[in-house]
Parts: structure tokens; C-alpha cells; sequence
């Protein structure tokens, strides 16, 4: 039988045998060296995004809080452009939220924050008086 025969030569014995030609004819050049960082010009930054570039270039001492509330009382009308902030028109500001907000409030509000309008419609229409909450509890 043949199966035999070629099992006694001794490069048929072991699973791998030694191949009589080169599979690859050259060796490949080297690889060129590669850095291992960007330089620094090129790295993202890791300040936050914002939807302007402009404003993002331009830094800011005002703490991000402070122009939230300012620019919320000057969309809900509070304030007019170069006015300032003074206690009578937080005040006003706090009541505008003890009651219950208007259509026109809540479309502000949605712009401002980019969330949808019929959602805070709803979100607003589950928030009751805390009488309320505390009497669904009992």
C-alpha cells in the first residue's frame, strides 16, 4: 500500500514538513517608523463643542449658570437687552415658576434647551401643586 510506503520517509511523519522552495522571495522592506503621538497643533482639543465655532474660540469669565439664568429671563421677557439683573426681577422670575407655565413660556423653554415642546406640555401637565402629590400618597 502506498499510504505506508509514504508514511516512512521522514518528512511525511510530522504534521509540517519543510518546503523545498522560498514562499516568499525577499523580505519585506521595513515598516516606517511611526509616531506615537500627534503633534500638539493636530490633537483634539478637549474643550467642550458648541454650535458655534466662534463662540467656542472666544472664552468666557461668566460662569455658564449665570448666562443660562440671564439668558432665560431675557427670552421669557423679564428683562430687555441691556438690562440687568436685579432682586425684583428674580423675584418675578420665581414666580413665573410657582404657577403654572404658558404655552408661550414652555415654547421658550423648548427653544432654549432643544428638547421637544409637546413633551414639556406634557412634563408640565404632570406637575401638580405638592398638595396634590402629598393628598395621592395618603
Amino acid at each position: 500500500m502506498q499510504l505506508g510506503a509514504a508514511a516512512d520517509r521522514p518528512e511525511a511523519r510530522g504534521l509540517f514538513h519543510a518546503s523545498k522552495h522560498a514562499l516568499i522571495s525577499a523580505a519585506p522592506a521595513p515598516a516606517a517608523a511611526r509616531r506615537q503621538a500627534a503633534p500638539p497643533k493636530s490633537r483634539a482639543s478637549s474643550t467642550p463643542s458648541r454650535h458655534s465655532a466662534r463662540q467656542a474660540a472666544s472664552g468666557s469669565t461668566v460662569p455658564v449658570a449665570q448666562r443660562a439664568s440671564l439668558r432665560l429671563v431675557k427670552e421669557l421677557g423679564l428683562l430687555g437687552p441691556r438690562d440687568k439683573m436685579t432682586e425684583e426681577v428674580v423675584r418675578a422670575l420665581l414666580q413665573r415658576f410657582e404657577e403654572p407655565l404658558s404655552d408661550g413660556d414652555l415654547a421658550v423653554i423648548a427653544k432654549l434647551t432643544r428638547l421637544d415642546s409637546e413633551a414639556l406640555r406634557v412634563m408640565a401637565g404632570m406637575i401638580g401643586p405638592d398638595e396634590v402629590a402629598d393628598e395621592a400618597l395618603v
